[in-house]
C-alpha cells in the first residue's frame, strides 16, 4: 500500500473516532434554593433554544434539553433582538423541603407579547406528571395575570411536606415569543425582596414621569403665554415619548391600559414613532436657519414622515417590522440632529449650546437602546434603561434651550423697542407729510372695499340660486324641493292643514328631443316650466327634479276635493301648442298624479311615492286610451 493511501486510512478512522465521541454536553447544573438566598438573579448560562413551525409541548422542549443537541441547545446572552423566533428556556432548580418562603421568577423586559411559565410540582419531575402552566404578556389584559406587576412575575409552586430533608428538583420552561423586541432578563425573588426592589423602581419611575409631567404643563404654560407653536410642538414630543417609555417599563399595561392588551402592545413602538414626528418637526423649528444653510431643509421633515409611516405600520402592517424601522430611524435621527445641533452652534443660534448638550445625552441613550433592541449590545441595568436616562437628561436641557431662546428673544425685542422708539419722532415727521395722502388712499381703499363687498353679496346671492336653481328652467331643484317640502309639512302639521304634491312627467319627450336635438328639447322644458308657473299660487313650488319630470308642492290650505280641479288647470295651461325652432308646433301632454297629506302619507316619502304611482297610472290609462 502507498503512503499516501495509508495516511487517508488512518485520517478516516481518527474521524470517524472523533465522531463517535461524546459531544460537548450542555447539561445545566441545578440551581440550589434555600432560605438565605432573598434574590438569584439568573447567569447567562440558562439553557434555550430557538423554534419555528408548530407549537411545542413543555414535554416536548424539556426532551430538547434533555437531548443537548449542541447545535439546538444554546447558552449565553439572552437578548435576541427583533425576531419573531419562540424560545424556550430551561431553568432546573434544587429546593429545600423545609424552606417555606415562596419564590418568583421574574421576566424583566415588560415589552414581551407572550410569556408562558411551565413547571411541574417539586420533586415530581417524571413524564406523567402533569405540568402547571401560568401565561403573561402585554396582548393579554392585566387582570389576568397570576401575579400583577409592572413586568411578568410568576409564582413557584409552593412545597410540600416531605420526610426527607434532601432538596427536591424542579424544572422550569419559559416559552417567550414577541414582534417587538426580545429579550429576556431572569432573577429569582423572594416576596419580601420583590416588594422592596418594587418600592425603589416605582419612586424612579415617578421620578421620571414627575419631571416629563412638570415639563409637559411647564412648555403648555408658555405656549399660552407666546403663543408660540413651537412649544405645543415640544409638548407633543415630551408626551409621546413619555408614552413610549411607559409602554417599555409596563406603566401602560398595569396604569394607563389594563384591559387594552392591544393599546398596550402598541404604545413602546407607537408612542416612540410620535414622538419622532414631533421632534423632528421640533428641531427643525427651533434651529432655525442651520438646516437651510447646509441645505439640509428636508431632512428634518423627511424623518417626519418616516416615522409617522413607521406608525402606520405598527397599527395596520406589521408590529415587527415596524420595530426594526423605529430603531434605525432614530439612529439617523439624533444623529443628524447632533450634527445640526453642532453646527448651529458654530453659527452662534440663541440656545445651542444647551441643544447640543441634550441631543448629545440623548444621542447615546437612543444608540445604546437601539443597538440593544437590533441585539448588538448585552442586557444590564443602564443598557436596559439607557433611553429613560438620556431622555430625562435631554428633556431637562431642551428645556433650559427654550428658556435661553426666551431670554434671546427678550433682548432681541428689547432692543427692537430701543430702535422703535429712536424712529418714532422720524415716523411721525413722515406720518404728518403723508397723512392727507394717506387719507386719500384710505377713502379711496373703502370705496373699492364696499364695492367688492357689494359685488361679493350679489355674487353670493346668485350662487345660492344656482345651487337650489335648475339652470335651464330656473325652476327649485331637488334639494330646495326636499327643504321646501319640509318645511310646508311641518307647518301643515302644526295647523292640522292639508297639502298637495304632484309629479308631472311629459309625454313622448324623448322622441321630440331625439328627432329635433337637445337644443329643442331644453326650449320645450324650459316653456313648461312658464307655463306651469302660471297656473300655480305664489305660495306654490315648482321644481324640476330631472330630465322631463317635474313636481309641484301646493301649501296649504288647499283641500282634498282639489285634486281634480288641480289636474284640470294643469291641463288647461299646457294645452296651448309650444312653438318651437323650425316653427315646429307642440302640444303639450302631461301625466300628472296627486297626493294628499295626510291622506295619502304621513312623510315626504309616502307623499312622493303615492303621487309618483298616481302618475303612473294616470300615464297607462292616457296609453290605453290612445289605443
Amino acid at each position: 500500500m502507498q503512503a499516501w493511501q495509508r495516511q487517508w486510512w488512518m485520517l478516516s478512522i481518527a474521524i470517524l473516532f472523533t465522531l463517535c465521541l461524546p459531544g460537548e454536553t450542555f447539561a445545566q447544573t441545578p440551581l440550589l434554593l434555600d432560605e438565605q438566598q432573598k434574590e438569584v438573579e439568573l447567569s447567562d448560562e440558562v439553557a434555550y433554544f430557538r423554534h419555528r413551525g408548530e407549537e411545542l409541548s413543555p414535554q416536548e422542549a424539556l426532551k430538547r434539553f434533555k437531548d443537548n443537541a449542541p447545535d439546538t441547545i444554546h447558552r449565553g446572552e439572552r437578548n435576541f433582538g427583533l425576531t419573531r423566533d419562540t424560545i424556550w428556556l430551561y431553568i432546573p432548580l434544587q429546593r429545600l423541603s423545609d424552606t417555606v418562603q415562596p419564590w418568583y421568577l421574574e421576566v424583566g423586559h415588560a415589552s414581551l407579547d407572550h410569556v408562558a411559565l411551565f413547571q411541574r410540582a417539586p420533586g415530581a419531575n417524571d413524564a406523567r406528571s402533569r405540568w402547571q402552566k401560568q401565561v403573561s404578556g402585554d396582548l393579554l389584559p392585566f387582570s389576568s395575570r397570576s401575579v400583577p406587576h409592572l413586568h411578568h412575575v410568576f409564582a413557584l409552586s409552593e412545597l410540600t411536606a416531605a420526610d426527607t430533608s434532601a432538596p427536591l428538583s424542579q424544572d422550569i420552561l419559559l416559552r417567550v415569543r414577541s414582534q417587538g423586541t426580545l429579550t429576556v432578563p431572569l432573577t429569582l425573588w423572594t416576596q419580601d425582596a420583590l416588594w422592596q426592589r418594587d418600592q425603589n423602581h416605582y419612586m424612579v419611575l415617578g421620578l421620571y414621569y414627575g419631571i416629563l409631567l412638570s415639563l409637559l404643563i411647564y412648555n403648555l404654560f408658555l405656549y399660552f403665554a407666546l403663543r408660540d407653536t413651537l412649544y405645543v410642538t415640544y409638548s407633543g414630543y415630551v408626551l409621546f415619548l413619555a408614552i413610549g417609555q411607559a409602554g417599555l417599563s409596563g406603566v401602560t399595561g398595569q396604569f394607563l391600559f389594563p384591559d387594552w392588551g392591544w393599546l398596550t402592545h402598541m404604545t413602546p413602538t407607537a408612542g416612540v414613532s410620535a414622538a419622532g414626528i414631533f421632534g423632528s418637526l421640533f428641531v427643525q423649528r427651533f434651529l432655525g436657519s442651520a438646516p437651510r444653510k447646509l441645505r439640509l431643509h428636508w431632512l428634518m421633515p423627511t424623518i417626519s414622515v418616516a416615522y409617522a409611516l413607521t406608525l402606520l405600520t405598527a397599527l395596520l402592517v406589521s408590529y415587527n417590522v415596524a420595530a426594526i424601522a423605529v430603531n434605525l430611524i432614530s439612529l439617523v435621527f439624533v444623529v443628524s440632529a447632533a450634527s445640526l445641533g453642532v453646527t448651529s452652534l458654530l453659527q452662534r443660534e440663541p440656545g445651542a449650546r444647551f441643544f447640543v448638550v441634550a441631543w448629545l445625552f440623548f444621542l447615546c441613550g437612543v444608540m445604546v437602546i437601539s443597538l440593544h433592541n437590533l441585539g448588538v449590545l448585552p442586557s444590564s441595568f443602564l443598557v436596559s434603561n439607557a433611553m429613560m436616562i438620556g431622555s430625562a437628561v435631554e428633556m431637562l436641557l431642551l428645556s433650559l434651550a427654550l428658556a435661553d431662546r426666551i431670554q434671546n428673544l427678550q433682548q432681541q425685542k428689547e432692543k427692537a423697542q430701543a430702535e422703535a422708539i429712536t424712529n418714532r419722532q422720524k415716523r411721525l415727521e413722515i406720518e404728518r407729510f403723508n397723512k392727507e395722502a394717506l387719507e386719500s388712499r384710505v377713502k379711496q381703499r373703502t370705496f373699492e372695499l364696499e364695492e367688492a363687498n357689494r359685488l361679493l353679496h350679489i355674487s353670493q346671492k346668485q350662487l345660492e340660486h344656482q345651487a337650489s336653481h335648475d339652470a335651464l328652467t330656473g325652476l327649485a331643484n331637488r334639494q330646495y324641493l326636499h327643504r321646501r317640502t319640509q318645511e310646508t309639512l311641518a307647518y301643515a302639521k302644526r295647523h292640522d292643514q292639508h297639502l298637495a304634491l304632484a309629479v308631472i312627467d311629459l309625454d313622448d319627450f324623448k322622441p321630440i328631443n331625439d328627432i329635433h336635438g337637445h337644443a329643442v328639447g331644453d326650449q320645450m322644458l324650459a316653456e313648461t316650466a312658464t307655463r306651469l308657473c302660471d297656473c300655480v299660487r305664489t305660495s306654490d313650488t315648482v321644481a324640476r327634479i330631472g330630465g322631463d319630470e317635474f313636481v309641484i308642492l301646493y301649501a296649504p290650505p288647499i283641500e282634498p276635493d282639489d285634486i281634480e280641479t288641480l289636474r284640470a288647470r294643469l291641463t288647461a295651461c299646457t294645452n296651448t301648442p309650444i312653438i318651437l325652432a323650425n316653427d315646429l308646433s307642440v302640444t303639450l301632454s302631461l301625466s300628472v298624479g296627486i297626493s294628499i297629506y295626510p291622506t295619502d302619507g304621513q312623510n315626504i316619502d309616502d307623499l312622493f311615492t303615492a303621487a309618483d304611482n298616481a302618475m303612473y297610472t294616470h300615464k297607462a290609462s292616457r296609453k290605453s286610451q290612445r289605443r
